[in-house]
C-alpha cells in the first residue's frame, strides 16, 4: 500500500538472528501508524505482566505512514516499551532523520527482543542485517562519538539510534539518541537497550517511499505547507523555540523553582528567551521539516542544540540555576551521556532540597554550580552521590523519609508546569498514559499562553483535557493520540481537518473531523487497556500539589489551592465523559463504539 513499506523487521538479540514479516494492515487501517500502531503491536508483543527487564520484553521502533515523504514535521520516530521506571506503556518521540532512513531501508517497524550475550550493534542496510560486536571498540562511547564511529566504520550516510554510558549502566531514565541532539527521552528505553546489551541500531536505506499519485500528492502538500505551515503562527518555533515559554511561565507563577517550592524564578532573566537569543548561532531542522525549530547555541565554548523549555525549567529554575553557561553545560552533559534531562534535573533538585533542609547532605545546594555540573557524570556511572541519585526521585525521597518531596506521577518525574499555577495540568498529569507528562494534553495553551480559560479552576477542564481546543492551540488527549499516529511535531498546530486532508492520500478516501477524533479516542482507550492489564497506579498527583497546605506564598500563583475534593470530583467527571467506570475502566459499550479490537 502507498506510504507503507509493508514490512516489520524482527530482531532476536539472544540468537543473533533477524526475520522480516508483513505489516498487519488491518491494524494499520484502525490505528494508522506511530502511537496507534505501536500500541496495537505492544498489546500482542508484550507478555501480560512481564518484567520490563526480561529478555522477552520488547523495544519497538515504529514510524508513521508519512515518514520519508515531504509531509512537514511528520518524519519522526516513536519508540515503545513497557517502562522499567513506571511499569506501564512508554512511548517516546524523536525527530531527526532516523525514521525516514528506516522507511528507505524498507521497514515500517523494528521489534527488538532478547538479550545479547555480549554488547552488540545491529547494522541494517536495506535487507542486510548484521550483528557487530560492540566491545571493546564502541561500548562506553558517548552519543556523539558512537554516531561518528558508525558514519566512519559502517556508512557515511548511516543514521544511528544509540545509548550513552547512562544506558549501558541501566539508569531507568536513560534515553535514546539520534542525530546527536535528538532524544527519545522519557521512561527508560535507553535502560532496556543497556540491559539487552544493545549499544545502537544503525540504518542505511537506499530505497524510496511510494505516495501513489505523486503529482497530486505533491501539489496538495505544497498547498498545505503554504496555507498551514509557513505562516506567522509558526514563526515563534523558528525564531525563539520553546525557550520563549520561560519568562511567560515564571511571570504566571507556573515554573517549578527550587524543587517546586515556588512558581516564580528570581533569576529568570539569565536563562530566558532573550538570553538564549543572544547566544544563538543558527537554526536546524528535522528531515523534510519546513519549520526549522532547532535552536543552536554557543556560550563559553559549549556549542549545541537546545536546551528546550523543559530543561530550562527543571534543570535551571528547579535547581536554582540562573547561569546560562552552566545550564548549557548540564544539558550537553546529559545529551552526551544519554540522560533524560527532566528526570536528571528533578533528582538533582531533590538532592539540593534534602541538603538544604538538613535531611541528608549531598553537597548540592540550589544555585551552586560546581556540584551541579558534576552530577550527570556521577549519576550515569552510579558513582559517589550518583549511586543514590540514580534511584530516581521517588525512591530517593522515600529512602530519607520524605516521599512528599518527590514530584512525580506513576514514578515519572514531572515536567516544567506547576499545577498550582495552572489547575488543568493537575488533571493532565494524573490521567497521562505514561505518567507525569505534558505531551498528552496542554491546558497551558488556554490557561496561560492564550489566556482564554481561567487557570485557577477545574470547572469544565475535564472536557478540555479529553478533547482540547485545537483551533486555539490546546491539545487534548484524543487529539494528541491521533496526531501521534502520523507523528506530527507539536510545533505545527495541525487541525483535524488538515490531518484528514493528509490521511486521504494514504487511504484513498475522505476523513471527517469526527472520524479523525475517533481514531485518537480509539488509540487512547487501547493505551488505557494496556495500562490496566499491566497494573497501572491510581490516577493522582503529589499531595503537595493539591496545595491545601502547600500553596505558593509568592508570585502570580500565590495562595491558589486546587483542593483534594475538587480534584477528585474533576477526575470522576473525566471518567464519566470518557465512558469509563468510577475506577477508570472503559465500558464495553465505549470499546465497541470505538472499534477497539482487544479486551482485558
Amino acid at each position: 500500500m502507498d506510504f507503507y513499506q509493508g514490512n516489520v523487521l524482527r530482531i532476536d538479540l539472544s540468537s543473533g538472528t533477524s526475520v522480516v514479516e508483513p505489516l498487519n494492515m488491518e491494524w494499520a487501517e484502525k490505528y494508522i501508524g506511530g502511537k496507534g500502531l505501536l500500541l496495537r503491536y505492544m498489546w500482542e508483543e508484550v507478555p501480560p505482566g512481564v518484567d520490563p527487564w526480561a529478555p522477552e520484553s520488547p523495544v519497538i521502533l515504529m514510524t508513521g505512514p508519512f515518514a520519508g515523504t515531504n509531509v512537514s514535521t511528520a518524519s519522526r520516530l516513536v519508540v515503545g516499551c513497557k517502562s522499567p521506571a513506571t511499569g506501564i506503556l512508554n512511548d517516546s518521540y524523536v525527530g531527526g532523520s532516523f525514521a525516514p532512513e528506516m522507511k528507505f531501508a524498507g521497514y515500517d517497524a523494528i521489534i527488538i527482543k532478547g538479550e545479547s550475550p555480549e554488547p552488540v550493534i545491529v547494522t541494517i542496510k536495506d535487507d542486510k542485517v548484521e550483528f557487530v560486536p560492540a566491545m571493546p571498540k564502541y561500548w562506553g562511547l558517548k552519543t556523539s562519538a558512537i554516531e561518528e564511529a558508525m558514519r566512519r566504520d559502517f556508512d557515511a550516510d548511516a543514521k544511528t539510534l544509540s545509548i550513552g554510558p547512562a544506558g549501558e549502566n541501566e539508569l531507568v531514565w536513560a534515553c535514546l539518541s539520534t542525530d546527536q541532539y535528538h532524544k527519545a527521552g522519557r521512561g527508560g528505553h535507553g535502560a532496556l537497550f543497556g540491559r539487552k546489551k544493545l549499544k545502537a541500531v544503525v540504518v542505511r536505506g537506499t530505497g524510496s517511499v511510494s505516495v501513489g499519485d505523486a503529482k497530486a500528492f505533491l501539489a496538495d502538500m505544497y498547498r498545505i505547507h503554504t496555507e498551514y505551515v509557513l505562516t506567522e503562527d509558526n514563526l515563534w518555533a523558528n525564531e525563539e523555540g520553546t525557550p520563549v515559554l520561560g519568562q511567560i511561565m515564571s511571570d504566571a507563577g507556573v515554573i517549578p523553582t527550587r524543587n517546586w517550592s515556588t512558581g516564580t524564578f528570581d533569576k529568570m532573566e539569565g536563562i530566558n528567551s532573550d538570553a538564549f537569543i543572544k547566544i544563538r548561532t543558527k537554526n536546524r531542522a528535522c528531515y523534510q521539516c519546513a519549520i526549522g525549530c532547532r535552536q543552536f547555541h554557543e556560550v563559553d565554548g559549549i556549542a549545541g542544540e537546545g536546551p528546550e523549555y523543559e530543561t530550562i525549567a527543571i534543570c535551571g529554575a528547579n535547581c536554582g540555576i540562573g547561569d546560562i553557561a552552566a545550564l548549557s553545560k548540564f544539558n550537553q552533559e546529559c545529551d552526551e551521556l544519554g540522560l533524560d534531562t527532566i528526570s536528571s534535573g528533578a533528582v538533582v533538585a531533590l538532592a539540593m532540597d534534602l541538603t538544604e533542609k538538613g535531611i541528608k547532605d549531598f553537597g548540592l545546594r540550589f544555585g551552586e554550580v560546581e556540584g551541579y555540573l558534576k552530577a550527570p557524570q556521577l549519576i550515569s556511572k552510579r558513582e559517589g552521590l550518583g549511586a543514590e541519585l540514580a534511584l530516581g526521585t521517588r525512591a530517593l525521597a522515600a529512602k530519607y523519609g520524605h516521599p512528599e518531596l518527590a514530584m512525580e506521577v506513576k514514578n515519572l518525574e514531572l515536567p516544567g508546569y506547576d499545577p498550582r499555577g495552572s489547575f488543568g495540568m493537575s488533571l493532565g498529569y494524573a490521567t497521562s498514559d505514561r505518567g507525569g507528562c505534558h505531551m498528552r494534553t496542554y491546558p497551558i495553551a488556554d490557561e496561560i499562553v492564550g489566556g482564554t480559560l481561567p487557570p485557577d479552576t477545574l470547572e469544565g477542564k475535564a472536557m478540555k483535557i479529553i478533547w482540547g481546543n485545537p483551533a486555539e492551540g490546546m491539545i487534548g488527549e484524543n487529539f494528541s493520540s491521533v496526531k501521534f499516529t502520523g507523528i506530527w511535531c507539536d510545533f505545527w498546530a495541525v487541525t483535524p481537518e488538515q490531518i484528514g486532508q493528509i490521511f486521504k492520500h494514504a487511504w484513498k478516501r475522505e476523513f471527517s473531523d469526527e472520524e479523525v477524533f475517533q481514531i485518537g479516542e480509539r488509540v487512547w482507550n487501547l493505551g488505557r487497556l494496556f495500562n490496566l492489564r499491566e497494573g497501572v497506579e491510581p490516577d493522582d498527583i503529589p499531595q503537595k500539589l493539591y496545595a491545601e497546605e502547600g500553596a505558593h506564598t509568592t508570585g502570580a500563583s500565590a495562595g491558589r489551592a486546587i483542593g483534594t475534593a475538587t480534584f477528585k470530583a474533576a477526575l470522576q467527571e473525566f471518567y464519566q465523559l470518557r465512558g469509563w467506570d468510577e475506577n477508570g475502566v472503559p465500558s464495553e459499550a465505549k470499546l465497541a463504539e470505538l472499534g477497539v479490537d482487544v479486551r482485558l
